[in-house]
């Protein structure tokens, strides 16, 4: 078989998430799994979970056929060489492995060629700007101001200090799944639930984390080159609650009014995957890659 094939792995520490395309852009699968961070969950369950993921995108008869594989960590803003030797020993030895930073991979996989934000709401919150001048412009909020359980203490404390016990209820089993080892999944999908049933503190809890997600766009504006930016949203809190997902849009449409607000679920491994191609200098029709690699690029401390 002389086709080609290219693959772009996003890992978050928790699963993978996978896309995979030939040499024409055209993306011809797209998948998810166990995550392949050797770093966190050792090698031998590393290596079992990419075997898996091949099998289920590429199928295992046809790896061979893979030209080139990119990876991309959100563990940090830049990623070190780490070396994949033992992880892909399975792999064809024309197969060649390279690691992209987050930035630079989510911003290639969205669409758009003046401001893209990329904005993830996920067990931190970040905001990832690169401007029609290719400024790139970073904005993470601390970890310690996402923890959901600390978010929940405090609204429970001010249902302690206002004498109304009316919720508490709820938010002690929302706090108990959090502390079961559940995932955001299990949060974001409990939290619209009591929404839904009309929980008011629920409805609190959700806004709040809107406003924070929102807070950190505004923040970044100031590096807005146009008046029509694309933002991409991103990560299981702002994709996977309804409520908080459709607060921030609300909320980005009355303050950029021509901005286009973008679900963006698979950036990261579509960006991943188009800079595998780009990587390998295979040819590439123009119009698919819009922008190239960030020039220059200023760090922001935490709101």
């Amino acid at each position: 078989m002389d086709r080609k094939f290219f693959l772009g792995i996003a890992d978050n520490g928790r699963f993978a998430s996978v896309v995979l395309g030939d040499l024409s852009g055209r993306i011809i699968a797209t998948n998810h799994g166990g995550s392949v961070n050797y770093h966190y969950w050792g090698m031998e369950r590393a290596q079992a979970n990419l075997m898996a993921l091949v099998r289920q995108t590429v199928s295992w008869e046809k790896h061979a056929c893979l030209e080139g594989i990119c990876l991309t960590y959100k563990a940090a803003q830049e990623v070190p060489e780490w070396p994949f030797c033992d992880v892909l020993s399975g792999f064809s030895r024309q197969t060649g492995v390279m690691v992209e930073d987050f930035a630079t991979s989510s911003l290639l996989g969205m669409q758009g060629s003046n401001d893209r934000l990329f904005l993830v709401g996920c067990h931190s919150g970040l905001a990832i700007l690169e401007n029609g001048e290719g400024e790139l412009v970073h904005l993470k909020q601390e970890a310690c101001s996402w923890n959901p359980i600390i978010r929940i203490n405090e609204k429970l404390q001010t249902v302690m200090d206002f004498g109304c016990r009316h919720d508490q209820a709820k938010l002690q089993y929302l706090k108990s799944q959090i502390g079961s080892g559940h995932c955001l999944k299990t949060l974001t999908e409990v939290l619209d639930y009591f929404v839904d049933r009309g929980s008011t503190l629920a409805l609190e809890l959700a806004y709040d984390v809107a406003f924070d997600l929102v807070q950190m766009v505004m923040s970044m504006s100031a590096h807005f080159m146009t008046r029509d930016p694309v933002i991409g949203l991103h990560g299981q809190v702002l994709l996977g609650s309804q409520t908080i997902r459709d607060r921030v849009y609300r909320l980005l449409s009355l303050l950029f009014p021509q901005c286009r607000v973008v679900d963006e679920p698979l950036a990261p491994a579509k960006g991943a995957y188009l800079s595998a191609v780009l990587h390998w200098r295979s040819r590439f029709a123009q119009d698919v890659i819009t922008n190239g690699l960030p020039r220059q690029a200023c760090i922001i401390g935490g709101v």
